[in-house]
């Protein structure tokens, strides 16, 4: 009977995420219908030959650093696990952790769907400005600056608060001969607002990395004056705790955001200040 309801739910689940992807295909607004059309192709797995050659190298290079043992120390200064209860102070400090190269690439980078997921909304969209809070080892970096690389336009700021972490990550982006991508190392609250600053109007941007329910709302708030006049904001792991959960609650119904796309574990907001009122999909992938 478990796996019988299991399947149900299943099939349920599907149909549901075709009903509101055709609902969001049919949106007023020109970007939720690219979006609607962007998770289509990522769950299609819909490629030209040379995108399907960009994306082998990459996953090859994950596979390389995941077999890897080398052991890394670096201060984190994100929210750790979902029931590590770091407080405020911690992760201003920041806590030394040490972990093999392969574990970190694992724990910290997106899977290979949600990786193509970044890479077709940049193909798609063709944003100048784009902004990435937490490179890790530089995977999500890698698909999203091949993709701009893909459009012949835009650059990709990367930020991340492990100077260990980050010099791999370079390594790895000049490995893939990716230019259009530069790493910013330093703690978000020391570094978002520069960068912001600097690189206005943001079209892009993908929030990962310090995944508390304050941290997360605060950073919202930050991004929202250095925005274009249509923008994309990505945030991952929404549901990780019940704190992510509360502020990605807050975040999609906030009147300023013109629609909000639940996929499951990442969320996207449209911010458009032309478009009035919020709508909200839930389209969950995973």
């Amino acid at each position: 009977m478990f796996i019988v309801n299991r399947a149900i739910a299943r099939v349920e689940r599907v149909i549901a995420r075709r009903k509101n992807l055709s609902r969001l295909s049919r949106e007023e607004h020109a970007v939720s219908r690219s979006i609607a059309e962007c998770i289509r192709e990522t769950l299609n797995g819909s490629l030209t030959a040379e995108e399907s050659r960009v994306i082998t190298r990459i996953e090859a290079l994950r596979s390389e650093m995941e077999g890897s043992t080398a052991p890394i120390t670096r201060i984190d200064y994100g929210a750790g696990l979902g029931d590590s209860k770091r407080t405020p102070d911690q992760m201003e400090r920041g806590v030394e952790v040490t972990s093999s190269l392969g574990d970190i690439t694992r724990a910290a980078s997106k899977p290979a769907l949600w990786a193509r997921l970044l890479f077709r909304l940049i193909r798609t969209l063709r944003p100048n400005s784009c902004v990435e809070m937490g490179t890790a080892v530089g995977i999500s970096a890698a698909y999203q600056a091949s993709a701009l690389e893909l459009n012949e336009r835009g650059r990709l700021v990367s930020l991340d608060g492990a100077p260990a972490v980050a010099e791999i990550a370079r390594k790895n982006l000049q490995t893939l001969g990716l230019s259009r991508v530069e790493v910013v190392v330093g703690n978000f609250r020391d570094t978002l607002a520069e960068v912001l600053k600097k690189e206005r109007p943001v079209d892009y941007v993908f929030v990962d990395g310090h995944h508390d329910e304050r941290a997360t709302l605060d950073y919202f708030e930050l991004l929202l004056p250095s925005l274009g006049t249509t923008a994309l904001l990505v945030f991952d792991d929404i549901s990780w705790s019940d704190g992510m959960k509360r502020a990605w609650g807050s975040i999609s119904r906030d009147p300023r955001v013109a629609v909000a796309v639940d996929l499951g574990a990442v969320g996207l907001c449209v911010v458009d200040p032309s478009t009035p009122g919020s709508r909200y999909f839930r389209i969950p992938l995973n």
